[in-house]
């Protein structure tokens, strides 16, 4: 099987379920406290490997409580872990996220390092590479660039100096960046933006299209982007069509919008398979 590296972030999240958010010096209750996973290449490795892709996550943790239980998540999850750099010198990333029922919105604030992983010594052997801010950064530092072993692909949320959409076989920025897929024909290559409950816009340069958003219950959109963005690599490893890789990967993030965290509610290959099997049936 094709094997995936994802480069970026990884982080221990606390997530706090309100009914609205509070004002100013206003007390609200908590419905629900919990901790969970993030980050947005650690939670699409997890999106592959849940979905049988065999993948590895390369990024920096430190050697501290929160970076013990990320570890072993990635473990439970069936990433590989060999790139995963602990470093004793840095605290690992986190985030305190909270999330509004009434509205179906998070706020989150993140406290993040920007340590680079090392580049792993068998690169060559990753048929993609899918990488975040982070990872992009890394990539620059590696020497690593489209048109080598690996195809790229990137989720981007902002604007960062030296982002160029050319740079990537896959290409999913936010609309933050731009809602114009059309830059796919000169670049060669796929361009993806989702819209949230809007659905998703695609390009290949020959194909252009809209996807609807799944329907269903949300408790959260908590990691939705980046596990949707998970599910359309994974989909390129199965050689879907740029329509079909963007109609599995709404499916995805739609399911996990079930769950308050941005991981336990991705499903897994069979439960994909079960629902896409309802639907065309």
């Amino acid at each position: 099987m094709s094997k995936v590296l994802a480069v970026g972030v990884a982080t221990l999240d606390t997530i706090v379920l309100v009914e609205k958010y509070p004002n100013a010096d206003e007390r609200v209750i908590a419905k629900e406290t919990i901790q969970g996973f993030g980050g947005p290449a650690a939670t699409a490795a997890v999106t592959m490997a849940r979905l049988g892709i065999d993948v590895s996550l390369a990024c920096v943790i430190g050697d501290d409580e929160a970076g013990r239980k990320i570890f072993d998540n990635l473990k439970r999850e069936g990433v590989d872990t060999s790139n995963v750099v602990i470093d004793s010198k840095i605290n690992t990333a986190i985030g305190t996220i909270v999330v509004a029922e009434s509205t179906q919105s998070r706020a989150i604030m993140a406290q993040p390092h920007s340590e680079i992983p090392r580049k792993p010594s068998a690169i060559e052997g990753y048929s993609w590479i899918h990488v975040d801010h982070l990872g992009m950064s890394a990539l620059k530092a590696w020497g690593v660039a489209r048109g080598g072993s690996a195809k790229l692909s990137i989720d981007i949320g902002y604007k960062y100096p030296g982002l160029k959409s050319s740079d990537y076989d896959l290409y999913a920025p936010s609309e933050n960046i731009t809602t114009d897929v059309n830059s796919a024909k000169g670049d060669k290559n796929l361009v993806v933006i989702s819209k949230g409950g809007a659905g998703s816009v695609y390009s290949d340069g020959i194909e252009s299209g809209e996807v609807p958003a799944l329907k269903g219950e949300i408790l959260s959109t908590l990691g939705a982007g980046d596990v949707f963005h998970g599910a359309l690599v994974a989909a390129q490893v199965w050689g879907k069509s740029a329509r079909e890789s963007v109609e599995i990967a709404n499916v995805v993030a739609g399911l996990s919008c079930r769950a308050l965290d941005g991981q336990s509610g991705i499903p897994s290959k069979a439960e994909l398979d079960a629902y896409l099997a309802g639907v065309r049936s």
